[in-house]
């Protein structure tokens, strides 16, 4: 969701919660619900609907530069196999991966990658039809603020927030599951091949815990709808990548044979999204 209309949301509440109490106090009883109860449920409906579910990518990027981890060039999907993506679901599921990717160069501040992952994003989200979910001055955005990564950062983040609020908003909510499960599958992909020695890293071991929540919210999420043709194949990715979270179910670490296990089977998964 933009920042500018969660402000204005939060702040439309914030009003609706002050003036209840003043209403009732001039009546001197409680009304059933009055115009302003009305107003604040509804926006705080709205909020928790369409706010971006789960921690952002950024995060999971940021925990892999704090550790000094090196930018890997070819580690993320190529930019120029966007137009190789024919049904909407394979361009829903590697937007997401690209969003990642967007995420990971503006990260590492990498400037051709960040216009070369921006434009098959662009491609992809033109081809699914939901350019109107963002600004049309975009593009420019992102052009003019290259070298501004605290503004790029921003605007990459409204543009994943807008994304997911645009889609639910328009009844494509199965659209929007397959857009953020390539975002956490390619962002424990990146987690999970950013060093040579990952077991032997507990800073990268922590950066890949961490994803175990967003991998559990997905799945609970993609949960009524996984039978559906679109979301089936998505959702058992998701729990096979869950279940091996599960292997040592009560633990805060993790084994040498579930960091294995976990890298072979992202690898099989997203190899089968990106080819």
């Amino acid at each position: 969701m933009n920042m500018k209309r969660t402000y204005h949301l939060v702040s439309l509440v914030l009003l609706a919660g002050f003036l209840s109490p003043v209403f009732q106090s001039c009546t001197g009883k409680s009304p059933k619900k009055d115009s302003a109860q009305v107003a604040e449920e509804a926006i705080k409906k709205e909020i928790e609907e369409y706010a971006y579910p789960l921690p952002s990518t950024f995060e999971v990027t940021n925990m892999l530069n704090s550790i000094e981890a090196s930018y890997i060039v070819g580690i993320a999907n190529e930019a120029d196999k966007a137009d190789s993506y024919f049904t909407e679901k394979d361009k829903a599921i590697n937007l997401g991966i690209y969003t990642a990717d967007l995420a990971y160069a503006t990260t590492y501040n990498q400037k051709p990658e960040v216009q070369a992952y921006f434009g098959s994003a662009e491609k992809l989200i033109r081809d699914l039809d939901f350019t109107s979910a963002f600004d049309e001055n975009l593009p420019d955005q992102i052009e003019e603020n290259l070298d501004n990564k605290e503004k790029l950062v921003t605007i990459v983040t409204d543009m994943f927030q807008n994304a997911y609020s645009y889609l639910n908003k328009q009844g494509r909510t199965e659209m929007s599951y397959l857009v953020l499960t390539g975002s956490v599958v390619e962002g424990l992909y990146l987690t999970l091949h950013i060093s040579e020695n990952t077991f032997q890293n507990p800073k990268i071991l922590e950066a890949i815990i961490f994803q175990k929540g967003a991998l559990a919210d997905l799945a609970k999420m993609m949960e009524p709808l996984k039978d559906s043709e679109m979301l089936a194949g998505a959702y058992a990715d998701i729990q096979s990548i869950n279940a091996i979270y599960a292997m040592e179910e009560g633990s805060t670490a993790m084994t040498e044979t579930q960091v294995l296990k976990l890298t072979e089977t992202v690898d099989q998964i997203r190899a089968a999204y990106v080819q």
